[in-house]
């Protein structure tokens, strides 16, 4: 399982995801983060780009490994925590 450490980084930037436009607040924010708990308020429901595992699954398993998928998303969590 994809290692995430619910810091809501993703979540508070998600203006840099090009088709997640619906789901923007006017400060580049996910309408659905909770910002005092930085959770998500649809976990369950969450779209498919938000889980980790889910993507790998359905989409990358035959393209890439899932260390390698995993550690691209965690070097991408490292820049976005940088950009808070």
């Amino acid at each position: 399982m994809f290692p995430c450490n619910q810091c809501g980084a993703c979540c508070r930037q998600i203006e840099k995801i090009p088709f997640a436009v619906d789901m923007k607040l006017p400060d580049g924010s996910c309408k659905y983060l909770d910002h005092e708990s930085n959770l998500c308020t649809i976990y369950k429901s969450r779209p498919i780009f938000c889980r980790v595992d889910d993507y790998y699954d359905q989409f990358l398993t035959d393209k890439i490994s899932r260390e390698d998928f995993y550690r691209q998303n965690l070097d991408a969590c490292e820049e976005l925590r940088k950009n808070l």
